[in-house]
C-alpha cells in the first residue's frame, strides 16, 4: 500500500480529515478489502495519492473510530431484536388464532404475510444467536426438520396446538 507514513516528507503527510478523506474512510469500512486503484478511480485521484493518505496517522485513527461505531452498532441491533422477540411471538399468536381480525376491517392479505415474515425473521435471528451460547438442542429454530408435521391428517385445532408446543419448548 505504499511507504509509510513516517518515511514520508511532513509536506507531503495530511494534516486533517477533508470530507472526501471521511468518505474514503466510510467507503473502505463498508467495502471491507478495497485496494488504492479502486479508491483512485471512485475519488477521480492517482493511486499514490490515495496511499499517501490511507497511511496517514489522522486516516489510520478515523478508520480506528469508525470501526468501533460500526461495532457497538452491531451490538444495539443485537438488543433490538431480542426487544423485538416478545412482539413476533404475539403476531404469530394472533395470527394463528386470528384475535385481531375485525369483521368490519380485515387485515390484505399482503400486510399479514409481510407481518408473519418479519416475524419469523426476527425469531430465527434470535434462535441462531442462541445457537452459539446455548447446546444444539436446547434451541429452537423454527425451519427445524427434525418434526415432520403430516398436516394433510391433521385438525386445524391440532396443528395449532402442535406449534405452540414447539414455541413454548422455547420459553422453558
Amino acid at each position: 500500500m505504499g511507504r509509510p507514513a513516517e518515511q514520508l516528507d511532513n509536506r507531503v503527510q495530511i494534516k486533517q480529515l477533508r470530507n472526501h478523506h471521511r468518505s474514503m474512510a466510510r467507503d473502505i469500512i463498508a467495502m471491507g478489502e478495497v485496494r488504492n486503484k479502486d479508491l483512485a478511480r471512485i475519488y477521480n485521484m492517482l493511486p499514490p495519492q490515495i496511499s499517501i493518505i490511507v497511511n496517514s496517522p489522522v486516516f489510520i485513527a478515523e478508520l480506528a473510530r469508525l470501526e468501533s461505531m460500526v461495532e457497538e452498532n452491531i451490538a444495539d441491533v443485537r438488543e433490538d431484536i431480542r426487544l423485538l422477540v416478545p412482539r413476533a411471538k404475539q403476531v404469530i399468536t394472533e395470527e394463528l388464532y386470528k384475535e385481531n381480525d375485525d369483521p368490519d376491517k380485515p387485515m390484505p392479505l399482503a400486510e399479514r404475510k409481510m407481518r408473519l415474515s418479519t416475524a419469523f425473521d426476527i425469531l430465527d435471528r434470535d434462535s441462531g444467536k442462541k445457537k452459539h451460547t446455548e447446546s444444539a438442542g436446547a434451541s429452537v429454530h423454527f425451519h427445524s426438520h427434525q418434526e415432520l408435521h403430516l398436516t394433510k391428517n391433521m385438525s386445524t385445532e391440532d396443528l395449532q396446538r402442535d406449534i405452540f408446543d414447539i414455541l413454548s419448548k422455547d420459553t422453558d
